[in-house]
């Protein structure tokens, strides 16, 4: 009864990433989103509690959950 699965956020403002982006990566980082834009913090709420459901997520594992608005699915 164990199930492994993994969250995978894209990019959300952070104090720790805050320091480190420039505005060319920025740029490059929203150019590359669909969504045009960072995550929310709270916006990965909903897939962790889908993970965490005993119902709604009982038989998921063994996959890789994206939040990232849409940036993994852009092809390079």
């Amino acid at each position: 009864n164990v199930r492994v699965n993994c969250l995978c956020p894209g990019f959300f403002p952070a104090e720790q990433n805050r320091k480190i982006l420039s505005q060319d990566r920025i740029t490059d980082i929203m150019r590359h989103t669909p969504m045009d834009r960072f995550g929310d913090p709270a916006e990965l709420i909903g897939a962790t509690l889908l993970l965490l459901s005993r119902t709604a997520g009982s038989f998921i594992t063994g996959e890789a959950i994206y939040v990232d608005g849409g940036f993994t699915s852009m092809t390079i």
